[in-house]
């Protein structure tokens, strides 16, 4: 029988406010064809822009009467700004063509076979992306993260490029396994953590807010993490566990901030890369031995580079996205 998906339907179960019965429907629709899931993936990624446009324009006006240490609020997109995103996604279906068929319920099989999606955060911007069983992930720039539809009833896999600040919602009898490029697994029962593990990074760090969480390793021995710990574990050497965590400077980025404590100078390149969504070149590789200390909110990349300049003598040429630094 053919029946056409309700577009309503569709984006009360994006914006998490479907019913379970609601979201059977929609997690059958998809698993119809692969069609329905590369449709499906692509207004996925258009809520997550939309919103995160949404969150940074409401945040720009309120967080720039608070100070950093004080700004610990949380932001939710409204019912309003529900229904100006779904104009976008109403538009995408258009574009698509997309009439959608009901067909008969196949019986659901309790394995993590689903269809899997990739949400991706360009550089420049960051992310929020909400799983299937209710944890929220915010998404550092140039950052990804990979899920099944709908988890299996034994565990919660998923796979991250990039850093993440982790909210996950707490059962120990269905934990969750976080899968990073540098070979570890964090393991999850119910807490709150900062992960960083980007590809092109010489190490991993773990902050842990709350909660209890372990690394795995097949090679190394399970590590246990306690709240306030962080745990840095560079490439081919030895973790180091550090206790009383700077967890404020830690996850700065989520609340918008850019810092830099004596930082050395390719960590910032990196950072500012993913930031600013542009480019650098260094045509005097002494510039690396520089250490750079320094807070940001909304500057630009010329007034950060004009700081980089007085603090550290050094040059600067910006063309597009590319930018060159030179020693005096």
């Amino acid at each position: 029988m053919e029946n056409r998906i309700d577009t309503e339907l569709i984006l009360k179960y994006i914006s998490g406010l479907a019913s379970d019965d609601e979201k059977n429907q929609v997690l059958d629709w998809i698993d119809q064809n692969d069609e329905n899931k590369k449709l499906y993936s692509q207004l996925k990624n258009y809520w997550v822009l939309e919103g995160i446009k949404s969150l940074d324009a409401s945040k720009e006006t309120s967080e720039s009467k608070a100070s950093f240490r004080n700004n610990k609020r949380k932001y939710y997109t409204s019912l309003s700004e529900i229904y100006r995103i779904a104009a976008v996604l109403i538009l995408a279906l258009s574009l698509f063509g997309a009439y959608m068929l009901f067909g008969n319920k196949e019986k659901e099989e309790d394995k993590q076979v689903m269809a899997t999606f990739e949400y991706i955060v360009n550089t420049g911007v960051k992310g929020i992306v909400n799983l299937p069983d209710g944890s929220k992930i915010w998404l550092n720039s140039s950052s990804s993260i990979k899920c099944p539809e709908k988890f299996s009833s034994d565990k919660r896999e998923i796979e991250i490029e990039g850093e993440g600040y982790f909210e996950v919602v707490s059962d120990k009898n269905w934990p969750m396994y976080v899968k990073t490029s540098k070979g570890y697994t964090v393991k999850v029962t119910g807490t709150s953590f900062n992960l960083s593990s980007y590809s092109n990074d010489n190490k991993l760090i773990v902050t842990l807010i709350s909660g209890k969480i372990s690394l795995l390793h097949q090679d190394k021995k399970e590590i246990i993490m306690h709240p306030a710990e962080e745990l840095v574990i560079p490439d081919e050497q030895k973790p180091t566990l550090v206790k009383n965590a700077n967890i404020e400077y830690n996850t700065a980025w989520k609340e918008g901030y850019l810092l830099f404590d004596d930082s050395p100078m390719d960590e910032v390149i990196k950072k500012m890369e993913r930031w600013y969504g542009v480019k650098f070149t260094i045509n005097n590789s002494s510039i690396l031995n520089y250490r750079f200390t320094a807070n940001f909110k909304s500057e630009s990349i010329t007034q950060v580079l004009e700081i980089l300049r007085l603090s550290s003598n050094i040059k600067y040429n910006i063309d597009d996205t590319r930018i060159t630094l030179k020693k005096f």
